[in-house]
């Protein structure tokens, strides 16, 4: 009997804690979201011309996912060690590699507030690894490709430019074989 009352009493503390938490996070930045995952993503550009957030950290939005420089950013928002961090002070200055970068082009109080809105919404999504191997094999894809295409334009560039003589003299010379 007490051990279905622990029991009771745990099922409904578990069942209560976790809505709550989640409802934190869902209204607890005064920023908008989707600003933020513009700013993020690079689709809106920072007033300052400062580089997108997606080029170094990965936070579970995009089909190729982000930059893997940084760290992963999905949970950043929830981790009370590192929530502290997301604010434009600690961008613009703090970081030793962000503020290289962010020195020179900073970013405001109003733009860091859209994005911890969006970190928020992020911290209920679950945390995925950025795919670098779909990445890797597109880059692959798209280098062969481009020989292939330089290839059929170029291919008869030395045979053109010599008119043929030089080509043609190596096969007369060797064997005559393709020689006229």
């Amino acid at each position: 009997m007490v051990k279905g009352l622990q029991l009771g009493f745990a099922l409904s503390l578990v069942a209560g804690v976790a809505p709550m938490k989640a409802a934190a996070f869902e209204n607890a930045e005064p920023g908008d979201a989707a600003l933020g995952k513009m700013y993020f993503t690079g689709e809106k550009q920072f007033a300052s011309g400062a580089p997108a957030c997606i080029s170094c950290h990965n936070a579970g939005v995009g089909s190729l996912g982000g930059g893997v420089l940084g760290p992963d950013l999905t949970n950043v928002y929830a981790d009370d060690s590192k929530n502290p961090l997301l604010n434009a002070a600690w961008i613009n200055a703090g970081s030793p590699v962000m503020a290289p970068v962010f020195s020179k082009r900073n970013v405001t109080d109003e733009e860091v507030s859209h994005l911890r809105a969006f970190f928020a919404e992020q911290a209920n999504v679950e945390a995925k690894p950025a795919p670098t191997g779909i990445f890797t094999i597109v880059g692959i894809g798209g280098f062969v490709g481009i020989l292939i295409i330089f290839n059929i334009i170029w291919s008869g560039r030395y045979r053109n430019r010599n008119r043929g003589t030089a080509h043609d003299a190596l096969w007369r010379n060797y064997g005559g074989k393709g020689g006229r």
